[in-house]
């Protein structure tokens, strides 16, 4: 299965801050659904960001390409053109896409309880739970310190 985050900035670059919604159980979490099989990674990104938010937007790169294994649960999160292994094929994928918010208008979800735009740098801060946890454990010290780690997460 394969599942998509979007990590939306409201405008382009490095003063582009990403948009972060608050889960009614209190943690914070990225726009994020299941890619379906008739369509591509870019196409989920964007209906995605249309069905949850009610914006459009343009879809970048890929970040960072998840893998979780469902008979034991370990996952690995690995940044985009960095895996040098193989990966089983019987795994659920959660892969994060960048984008950037091309109406330029404000997202409104039922989904969510409170809703920010946040500077990468600053993502660190925020209480993240499952996925999106592991994922900031790679993201954070990379985009902070100008990096890219080399830690496996279990």
């Amino acid at each position: 299965m394969n599942y998509i985050s979007v990590l939306i900035q409201n405008i382009a670059g490095p003063m582009g801050r990403v948009l972060i919604g608050k889960t009614p159980e209190g943690t914070w979490t990225f726009p994020t659904g299941r890619q379906r099989t008739n369509e591509t990674a870019q196409e989920a990104c964007q209906r995605i960001a249309w069905e949850t938010l009610g914006i459009k937007v343009s879809v970048g790169k890929c970040t960072m390409v998840g893998h979780k294994r469902p008979q034991d649960g370990y996952s690995e999160h690995i940044l985009n053109g960095n895996i040098t292994h193989n990966t089983n094929t019987r795994c659920d994928y959660h892969n994060y896409y960048e984008a950037v918010n091309t109406w330029q208008t404000q997202p409104k979800s039922d989904i969510y309880t409170e809703m920010c735009w946040v500077h990468p740098s600053e993502l660190g801060k925020y209480d993240f739970d499952g996925d999106d946890k592991n994922f900031m454990a790679k993201y954070d010290p990379w985009i902070n310190g100008r990096v890219i780690p080399d830690v496996r997460m279990y």
